[in-house]
């Protein structure tokens, strides 16, 4: 059944965690996870002989169980991010970064620090508000960029992959992805959302909300 619900959610949001965690054919990886929140829960179930890293501002969401399936979970200020993702002693098969880069007040070092702890051969995953959402209708739950007062500021997230392109391959990147399963539920809700200012299921993806970007480390 697990399997199943896996699944299911990959094959509708083809360009989402769930598909690029499976991407990696390797099964006993170590994983890094910045902004973490309670996706370890969820990280565990794809690949169930990893070891997760976790690094947050606090224990968002964490219950007792999620924050044992960490092999560590750090817990740091926003501008710390870069320095303590440094201070890592391990190299990492995936890492990703879910809507957490936007969040930090030098996306640049953060974004080098998650290069710096890829292997080669590993792959990162980023997920951003699109660059086009500073210009969304504002609605409750967040769909304009500034809707949200812990965002920082916009994330060009090409501008930094070609700050570090010659160690790294994209292998995939949407500048504001739609992907038509929940872009259809978006837009057969959005009058509802409109009216009632609030996020619905699929308003997101209607809009394009997301910036993503797969990428493959290839050297040092």
């Amino acid at each position: 059944m697990l399997n199943f619900k896996h699944f299911i959610k990959k094959t509708i949001r083809p360009r989402g965690q769930r598909s690029f965690i499976s991407s990696m054919s390797k099964e006993d990886c170590k994983i890094l996870d910045i902004g973490c929140g309670k996706n370890s829960i969820f990280l565990k179930s794809v690949k169930p002989n990893s070891s997760i890293y976790g690094v947050d501002v606090s224990f968002f969401e964490q219950t007792n169980e999620s924050k044992a399936l960490y092999e560590n979970l750090i817990i740091c200020d926003s501008k710390d991010f870069a320095q303590s993702i440094q201070n890592i002693d391990k190299d990492f098969d995936i890492i990703i970064s879910n809507h957490n880069i936007e969040h930090c007040e030098d996306p640049q070092s953060t974004f080098s620090a998650m290069v710096d702890k890829a292997k080669v051969g590993g792959i990162l995953f980023f997920a951003t508000p699109s660059l086009k959402s500073v210009d969304f209708p504002s609605r409750g739950g967040g769909l304009n960029f500034h809707d949200d007062p812990t965002h920082v500021s916009p994330v060009d997230l090409v501008k930094l992959y070609e700050s570090e392109s010659h160690r790294l391959k994209c292998t995939f990147y949407e500048k504001s992805a739609k992907p038509f399963i929940w872009w259809f539920l978006g837009w057969v809700q959005e009058h509802i959302s409109k009216r009632k200012n609030l996020i619905r299921l699929g308003t997101w993806d209607y809009y394009g909300f997301e910036q993503i970007m797969w990428i493959e480390k290839v050297d040092l």
